[in-house]
């Protein structure tokens, strides 16, 4: 495997432009050869010899540059690791003195009152002493949350470490190889000279401060934390493999699964067009079947959608696991979610088969439905540590939040998980003809024929708009949320006004309904068509600029040579973008077809077939979404350069770092404008490779001299350099002797 390409498989995503731009300094070398072939031959030696001097100027002007944006982003991540260290040491320091020495409130001694019965005495004796023992407990498991708090924050902080210390040793290597290769092709030394002068000495390589708290964090991991097991405390730091490997039984069942769809979809299919008639000559009941099944079907279809993305993501470098904040080292893979989804679709199709079956011989067909959406409660609310629990269980926590979303703080994934309820109203539309449909209809075996008065006229109408509006209420009272915790209006006030507009057009869209027959003669005197429409379009258009403006980072005016696009994209394809726009339109505005439906009766006839086709639709938009939605999340955390979790630890007590002063002044120093600049933009640097190439008319002896000028220019990136490596040392040698006091006072 080429460098480059060995560069681009290893690097952290997150800190893409921070990296060496070997690519780039590839193709300068290549143009400086390009350009000096008509120079070959003894005749053109000196002329030759210049021109490479020339474009060693250039070539090593742009080397300085990289190795200064490297410096200064090490000397700051560095610092950061520092400052997160601090705290985190401290709090480990304290957690292994409190457990040592623990405050027991029974410890104290109750002795029996002279003048009072021994028995009452007794009594209140054994009352201090439960409500003691209590406590003690209460202690305890408060240590234990906090201890596994600790072991979940070192495990992040001992993963940054790795990275940085990746970080170090592909950019040297980097340097390394493009200077070997400079000096083949310009056929001088004057490559391993520079290397010599400005990277073997630089900062990036020569601290040793990421070596030296990889240490401490391992030894404060095996030593306090898991007392002396080295074997557990580094299965815990296990630093997550670069690709995710896909056990072979999943893959074995997941092939297993689609191997039943095929077999089992084209089987309903032919059952549904012969089985249209029951033993008796009664028309099937599939309209029914059709509204009891198709939010199951929903579901469903939503986990294969999300585990289509996760695949997508992962191949484009899209780092959803930071931005869900999932567990690096635990997650579920593509394959283990598209697993989930397959078993649960091919379970959906054998119920749906035996509906049929059963409703042919009418036979209780109706106990079908309810009996697969108790095995898939069964299956996602089973408390065992079976089936992927903690995945589980993650999904089920978030959907707590979401629901109670106005006394939860509002993450990434909470509120990510909001939209795709949103796209799922369908399914709280149908909880309605569910719940009336099993309470009503006694004999099962049969449509309804008669409902309670909560499930006809206004009563209906009203429960299906509260139903139909909890998922836009949800997604409004997590960015009223978001305003309270961030007192930002813009853009969560404006985010919330979307969602606004979604009772509007819940509310209108029911009305229309509930009045459909006082119209039946005149429908186009419904005063409430119109109504709905124009909300409809107020909130798809409101909606559609969210989309493409807020949550895809679309129209940036930065967007250079991606024309209504951004200045970075993730996917190969501009096409690709600009097909998804044009999708995203189309399918905003497909609830128009529903105002030919209200007028063509025949079409009416088909209206719950037509809504399922709306609901697959949506689904699918949702899932391109998805695509971009995260895309724009990544490139968000690539400006920030987060590439690991914040795991916040409440801290016992304020703590001071105690050399906080020098990290601030190392970021004083070095000026961060270019690494600011960096963050938004790729460093690129564009020449002309088929520019007139000049020759100076100058002696021989004129080459020492302008090499001389070349190393003169870099004096000031080396002086810098030393500057932050001295103060690094500085700051490890604190470090260290803090560390050396804090073992003293242990001794003692």
């Amino acid at each position: 495997m080429k460098f480059g390409e060995h560069l681009w498989t290893h690097l952290t995503p997150e800190w893409y432009s921070q990296y060496i731009e070997y690519d780039q300094m590839k193709e300068m070398l290549a143009s400086f050869v390009a350009n000096a072939r008509h120079l070959s031959g003894p005749d053109n030696l000196l002329a030759r010899q210049l021109y490479f001097l020339q474009a060693d100027e250039e070539f090593f002007k742009y080397c300085s540059r990289e190795a200064s944006k490297i410096n200064t982003f090490f000397a700051e991540k560095l610092a950061e690791a520092l400052r997160r260290f601090e705290p985190l040491k401290k709090e480990v320091k304290y957690t292994e003195e409190h457990h040592r020495h623990p405050h027991s409130g029974s410890s104290k001694i109750f002795p029996l009152q002279e003048n009072g019965s021994s028995s009452a005495s007794a009594s209140r004796t054994s009352v201090k002493s439960a409500t003691s023992t209590t406590k003690k407990k209460q202690r305890e498991r408060t240590l234990h949350l906090k201890i596994n708090d600790l072991k979940l924050a070192l495990s992040e902080f001992y993963l940054m470490l790795i990275l940085l210390k990746k970080y170090q040793g592909l950019n040297f290597q980097g340097f390394r190889k493009i200077l070997k290769k400079h000096d083949k092709l310009l056929q001088t030394n004057r490559g391993e000279q520079w290397r010599m002068n400005h990277i073997d000495c630089s900062l990036f390589h020569q601290s040793k401060g990421v070596d030296q708290l990889i240490d401490e964090v391992e030894t404060m991991f095996i030593e306090k934390l898991e007392h002396g097991n080295r074997a557990k405390a580094m299965q815990r730091l296990r630093v997550p493999p670069l690709e995710e490997k896909q056990p072979r039984i999943v893959t074995f069942r997941l092939g297993v699964f689609i191997g039943m769809l095929c077999f089992l979809c084209p089987v309903l299919l032919i059952l549904a067009f012969v089985l249209r008639k029951t033993i008796t000559g009664k028309d099937a009941p599939w309209r029914a079947a059709l509204h009891l099944y198709r939010p199951l079907f929903l579901i469903i279809l939503h986990i294969c959608f999300v585990g289509l993305n996760i695949y997508g993501w992962g191949h484009f470098g899209v780092n959803h696991v930071l931005i869900f904040e999932f567990d690096p080292r635990n997650h579920l893979t593509y394959q283990k979610l598209l697993e989930i989804g397959t078993f649960l679709m091919s379970c959906w199709f054998f119920s749906f088969i035996i509906f049929f079956i059963t409703s042919y011989y009418e036979y209780q067909p109706f106990i079908q439905p309810l009996l697969c959406l108790v095995f898939l409660l069964i299956f996602f609310l089973n408390p065992t540590r079976t089936c992927y629990h903690k995945a589980r269980f993650w999904l089920l926590k978030k959907l707590f939040q979401v629901i109670c979303a106005p006394f939860y703080h509002v993450d990434f994934a909470s509120f990510w998980l909001g939209d795709q309820l949103i796209s799922l109203e369908l399914i709280f539309f149908d909880i309605e003809y569910f719940l009336c449909f099993y309470i009503h209809d006694a004999s099962w075996n049969k449509t309804i024929v008669h409902r309670g008065a909560l499930c006809t006229g206004w009563s209906q109408f009203f429960i299906q708009a509260v139903l139909i509006i909890l998922p836009s209420w949800f997604r409004f009272a997590q960015c009223l949320r978001r305003y309270h915790d961030t007192k930002q209006k813009f853009p969560h006030l404006a985010n919330a006004g979307k969602y606004a507009s979604g009772f509007l057009v819940s509310i209108t869209n029911v009305i229309r309904r509930a009045t459909n027959a006082s119209y039946k003669h005149d429908k186009t005197s419904n005063p409430y068509l119109y109504l709905w429409a124009i909300s409809a379009l107020f909130g798809a258009t409101y909606k559609l600029i969210w989309d493409l403006k807020m949550d895809w980072g679309f129209f940036d005016k930065n967007a250079g040579e991606n024309k209504f696009l951004r200045e970075q994209i993730v996917y190969p394809s501009k096409y690709m973008y600009y097909i998804v726009i044009i999708e995203n339109i189309i399918f905003r505005y497909v609830w128009i077809i529903n105002i030919f439906v209200y007028f063509d009766t025949e079409m009416g006839e088909y209206s719950d077939m037509i809504g399922f086709g709306f609901g697959i639709i949506e689904l699918f938009r949702r899932f391109l979404w998805n695509y971009f939605r995260l895309e724009n999340e990544h490139l968000n955390n690539c400006g920030q350069f987060r590439a690991v979790r914040d795991i916040s630890v409440n801290l016992t007590s304020a703590v001071a770092t105690p050399f906080s002063g020098l990290l601030d002044k190392i970021a004083k120093e070095n000026q961060m404008e270019n690494y600011t600049h960096a963050r938004k933009h790729h460093t690129v640097v564009n020449f002309n490779t088929e520019k007139n190439v000049t020759i100076p008319n100058e002696p021989l002896s004129s080459i020492e001299e302008e090499h001389t000028h070349i190393s003169d220019s870099q004096t000031s990136l080396e002086s810098r350099t030393e500057q932050i490596v001295d103060d690094i040392n500085e700051i490890m040698t604190m470090e260290s002797s803090n560390i050396l006091l804090h073992d003293d006072d242990a001794v003692d």
